[in-house]
């Protein structure tokens, strides 16, 4: 018989021809019992599934030799991944290869099997299926013709603020966020105010000020210092640097690029300032790693006194390699340098670095995000600082810019967003929702977002740990102090 086999987005049959395929039905059963007393046979405690088994015979011809080299590279993962059978093409399993692989040579034939194991000992459907929020009292009804329980994605945006919301169904319900008592007197938090939610469009364009920021680095170093100098375009939901400015062959080696400032209408003392951004390299993959960027966002008083900062460049032209610095007041806390698994998305990052100070407590995350915003590669740091504890936040300030004449990064900021914070005591902050929030929960690992950023903190404590489907059709319900829209996602699964 003829199957075609993808693992791994490889396609295994321009290599093998599959002679027969062994899978069990459903996986290894073991019974749990105990024997009670004299009484006869034993009692019933509990059933487990093992992970399944998939076993493949092929027969491999000409080319042996090269044709092992291939395979053995394909085969070479690390985790589970996808792999499909011709004879179920709508449906994947998450499997690894196991044991030896031993070809039997014949001349120019070869005889090898292939065992990959199943550790979830399920198959699951390709294309999910959405099932909307309904109107306000209307229930959602998802049906789920697997033929076991399936775990359910949520992904909701808010159109207004809210403290809290649930999902629930007769058995199982989740929460997220905080949920206040009607006596503020028994409230033990203390409501935060977001004063910026800024998409940096467009309309956003009047709030900020051109060229009239100072960049950290290299500030004040003589025929080195950093210039700000060139201009930026204000895109559909972002703003991107177009020019650097000029430089003469003959002039010293120095950045230069534009800067964006924004004023705050008040100081806060205590904040939580996020920022997304893009600063990645252009062109052909085999020119990106020549060129060199540099990006700063700078948090200020109103003396222009720095009080947080964060940092990326990559100054090397021979490799990809971006540092990224973490600083407070003038002084750098933390340096360090992006990952392999974050550099090799087109060797620079789109991501997100959310910057907070609560007290004397200055705290910094910076994050990766991949397909759908969904956070990929993350790093957080905290210190205290009593001095710098004392400056009030009143300014924001961007600046990007590129060395001398060396091929440029395509730098762009995306989002920022600034919430007012209450109160000098983080336990007192309360976790909840805003206009325009996106909440996304993964039901495969039970990991929670906030637009792309994952806090499992957001759980509310006591509240079920998954939301599921179960065979057949389930009703499902939102419960929430705010108007949100969204909708439920499932991939069904089968034993």
């Amino acid at each position: 018989m003829s199957f075609s086999i993808k693992f791994n987005d490889h396609e295994l049959c321009d290599y093998l021809r599959v002679v027969s395929i062994r899978r069990n039905i459903g996986t290894t059963r073991t019974n749990n019992t105990v024997k009670s007393g004299n009484r006869a046979g034993q009692i019933f405690t509990s059933m487990t599934r093992d992970m399944a088994t998939i076993e493949i015979d092929f027969k491999m011809k000409n080319n042996l030799i090269e044709k092992r080299r291939e395979l053995a590279a394909i085969l070479n993962v690390t985790e589970p991944a996808v792999l499909i059978l011709g004879d179920e093409p709508s449906k994947y399993y998450k499997a690894i290869p196991d044991g030896d692989i031993s070809p039997e040579d014949q001349n120019f034939l070869s005889s090898v099997t292939l065992q990959f194991v199943v550790p979830d000992g399920l198959a699951h459907a390709l294309d999910a299926k959405q099932f909307p929020f309904q109107e306000e009292d209307d229930e959602t009804v998802i049906e789920n013709r697997g033929t076991t329980s399936a775990p359910l994605d949520i992904h909701a945006t808010f159109l207004s603020d809210a403290d809290s919301i649930g999902f629930t169904n007769d058995t199982q319900t989740v929460q997220f966020g905080t949920t206040f008592s009607e006596d503020e007197s028994e409230n033990e938090f203390v409501p935060s105010e977001r004063v910026i939610f800024d998409g940096m469009g467009p309309t956003y364009r009047n709030e900020w000020k051109p060229n009239v920021g100072r960049p950290r680095f290299k500030y004040d170093y003589g025929e080195g210092s950093s210039r700000v100098t060139g201009k930026v375009r204000w895109l559909e939901s972002k703003v991107r640097i177009t020019d650097y400015g000029s430089i003469k062959d003959d002039d010293p080696g120095f950045w230069h690029g534009p800067t964006l400032t924004r004023n705050l209408t008040e100081s806060l003392n205590n904040f939580t300032a996020y920022f997304r951004f893009k600063m990645k390299p252009g062109g052909k993959r085999k020119n990106r790693p020549k060129s060199q960027g540099l990006l700063e966002i700078n948090l200020m008083d109103a003396d222009n006194n720095f009080v947080m900062g964060f940092g990326l460049k990559d100054n090397d032209p021979n490799k990809a390699s971006v540092m990224y610095d973490f600083f407070i007041g003038d002084h750098r806390v933390f340096r360090g340098h992006l990952p392999r698994k974050v550099l090799k998305y087109t060797t620079g990052i789109f991501g997100y670095v959310e910057m907070s100070k609560v007290g004397n407590k200055f705290s910094f995350k910076l994050c990766h995000l991949k397909e759908g915003f969904r956070e990929n590669w993350s790093v957080k740091k905290t210190y205290l600082n009593d001095s710098v504890a004392m400056l009030s936040f009143k300014t924001i300030n961007f600046y990007g810019a590129k060395w001398k004449r060396i091929r440029d990064m395509i730098t762009e900021w995306t989002s920022t967003t600034i919430t007012k914070i209450n109160t000098e005591d983080d336990s007192l902050v309360p976790l909840v929702f805003y206009e325009g929030d996106e909440l996304f929960v993964d039901g495969q690992n039970n990991h929670v977002y906030i637009n792309g950023i994952r806090d499992d903190n957001y759980r509310v404590i006591g509240s079920s740990q998954f939301l599921t489907a179960p065979v057949g059709e389930t009703a499902y319900s939102v419960l929430t102090d705010g108007n949100v829209e969204g909708h439920y996602e499932m991939r069904e699964q089968y034993l």
